[in-house]
């Protein structure tokens, strides 16, 4: 089950990143990340709150790739925290090409492609990233990793949350009311 928040950075980045280490965070690596979203023709997994990502990751020379299922976001939670199921395997980076011709030859559409640069922290149990999502601006994103790190992630939560707005929305549903806004859509 992934547990995460999302908040909006109305501060400086650098400051937000000073702020993770005073909290114990560890800087780990700077990423450049690509999603792409697939779907069906009639937008089944959208309408179900669901959605299927292949994320190719590079992180310093590394590249992984890897595909995702994500479930409903499940509500009550409070706090803007997201609960969902996760399902995640691990592409070998040669064979994304044959895992994209795959899912379409399953009938899913690949529908949009984002991209961000990711910075990544980490905390026992916990991961932290500054997310930079142009157009759209900065976010903090912290995940718990390990249930052990509830206690801390909700004290994460309760912290930041007195400073910055929380996000309940996914990036890529920010993205498409982005460029609806636009009339891009």
């Amino acid at each position: 089950m992934e547990r995460e928040v999302k908040f909006k950075a109305t501060i400086d980045p650098l400051l937000l990143e000073e702020e993770l280490f005073r909290d114990g965070f560890g800087k780990i690596a700077t990423c450049f990340e690509e999603d792409l979203y697939f779907d069906t023709i009639g937008k089944l997994l959208s309408a179900r709150d669901q959605a299927l990502r292949l994320r190719r990751r590079e992180c310093e020379g590394v590249v992984s790739v890897r595909l995702a299922y994500k479930g409903p976001r499940l509500t009550g939670v409070g706090s803007g925290v997201k609960l969902r199921e996760e399902i995640e395997l691990e592409i070998k980076p040669e064979e994304q090409a044959q895992a994209v011709n795959l899912l379409r030859r399953l009938g899913f559409n690949d529908e949009w492609r984002l991209f961000k640069k990711r910075v990544l922290f980490t905390k026992k149990g916990l991961e932290a990233s500054i997310d930079y999502f142009e157009p759209l601006g900065v976010f903090l994103e912290i995940e718990v990793k390990d249930d052990d790190a509830m206690p801390e992630f909700e004290k994460l939560v309760e912290k930041y949350s007195k400073t910055l707005p929380v996000v309940w929305e996914t990036y890529l549903e920010m993205y498409v009311k982005h460029l609806g806004s636009r009339g891009s859509v």
